[in-house]
């Protein structure tokens, strides 16, 4: 097929339907010349670039396989639709580096909508709904873990924990280090999510508090975002500091606060943010207290 032997410039073309295809990239691009695989609305089971740099793929309709896979460094996935997808339906990670991932659908696919680990890595205008636990451990919208991410403008919605025997812990935004490596630096903005069965945010880094070690992730901006949600609260914070929560609309039938800090995520922020009438906005241990600001009234 045309992918083996495409090279830095080559545009790629997919105008029919392949059902039962796996395609895989593995020819990278250059800076100048990157290497385009276009789908035109094609259906594919499955799309892998493993291990490449400078790749657009862009317009295919990836149904009930794999999902896209993406490893490398200077990828842009864009305006691709995903569904059933057997494991997370669209991840990149290996890790990467440079990566764009813009004005994808992801819907009803086996853990998280989208998940990205490594450096630099924009996540931006996506809509994910739907995540189910299958084979996976959880079933989550946005999955993030490395550093200096940015995750913008997506909708999440529709992803609960009714019909399972051990219903998965449903959130929104997910990260956390058992297994990965740290998060710092990554800004949440933007986003709305809604009709999800726990938290918007949940940040965690237990691997970092066992060792003793808290701060290994740190420094996370999420602000503007709108987040309606069946949790305790809307924002979970444990074992990183530096959170800064500004400017986010927090409701939801269930919540008993508006965000939690706790196990020493000191230098927090919680500011300007919309809570029910009545509701506590936050909440923090003693060993979060150090350099927390608020404006909310003692």
């Amino acid at each position: 097929m045309a992918l083996d032997e495409a090279q830095g410039g080559s545009t790629v073309c997919v105008t029919a339907d392949l059902l039962d295809a796996d395609l895989r990239l593995e020819r990278s691009g250059t800076e100048d010349a990157p290497i385009r695989l276009l789908g035109d609305g094609a259906t594919v089971r499955s799309l892998t670039v493993e291990d490449e740099e400078h790749v657009v793929v862009e317009g295919f309709v990836v149904v009930d396989g794999d999902g896209i896979v993406l490893s490398g460094r200077s990828l842009v996935v864009r305006g691709n639709e995903v569904r059933g997808a057997e494991l997370d339906g669209i991840s990149c990670e290996r890790p990467c580096a440079d990566v764009t991932v813009e004005g994808n659908t992801v819907e009803g696919t086996d853990g998280s909508g989208i998940l990205v680990e490594g450096e630099r890595i924009t996540v931006e205008g996506n809509t994910v709904s739907g995540s189910v636990r299958r084979e996976s451990g959880d079933a989550d919208g946005i999955r993030f873990f490395g550093t200096g991410i940015r995750i913008l403008g997506n909708t999440v919605q529709d992803i609960k924990d009714d019909g399972y025997a051990d219903p998965p812990h449903t959130d929104c935004f997910q990260t956390y280090d058992n297994s990965r490596p740290p998060t710092v630096g990554a800004l949440i903005a933007g986003n709305v999510c809604r009709n999800v069965d726990h938290q918007c945010l949940i940040a965690t880094a237990e691997e970092a508090g066992t060792a003793g070690e808290v701060g290994r992730s740190r420094d996370i901006e999420f602000t503007g975002n709108v987040c309606d949600v069946e949790g305790s609260q809307a924002v979970l914070v444990q074992w990183i500091p530096g959170v800064v929560v500004r400017g986010n609309t927090l409701t939801g039938p269930a919540l008993d606060r508006g965000a939690i800090f706790l196990d020493g995520s000191t230098g927090a922020e919680f500011s300007d943010n919309e809570v029910p009438a009545g509701l506590v906005p936050y909440q923090l241990d003693e060993e979060s207290e150090d350099g927390f600001s608020t404006d909310e009234p003692g």
